[in-house]
């Protein structure tokens, strides 16, 4: 587990939201930080992976890397939506938290 899972995956049972967890635990990465995505905010997106995107976007990703960061959340959980990722469970977000936060450390 990176130091950024670990962080993001501890906010996110401190209380804080999806989006704002994985966007807190990167920020140390992140120099051109403005404010966390709110979840679902874009089409239903989980905010774990707003928080991912904007973040990637803010450090100067490309639409590639979007891509990159979406197939790779994807073939470990499937859907991007949060309404297709919780379903009848809502127990996995500290998960999905937690692959946003270690996707993106690994690529930048």
């Amino acid at each position: 587990m990176t130091e950024f899972e670990s962080t993001a995956r501890n906010n996110h049972r401190n209380g804080m939201n999806c989006a704002m967890s994985v966007y807190d635990a990167l920020s140390a990465k992140n120099p051109n930080k403005t404010t966390p995505p709110r979840p679902r905010e874009l089409g239903g997106m989980c905010g774990a992976v707003l928080a991912a995107e904007q973040t990637i976007r803010e450090m100067g990703g490309t639409e590639e890397d979007i891509a990159e960061f979406e197939k790779r959340f994807t073939e470990k959980h499937k859907y991007l939506k949060c309404s297709e990722l919780r379903g009848f469970f809502s127990g996995k977000c500290n998960d999905y938290v937690g692959t946003a936060a270690d996707i993106v450390a690994t690529m930048l």
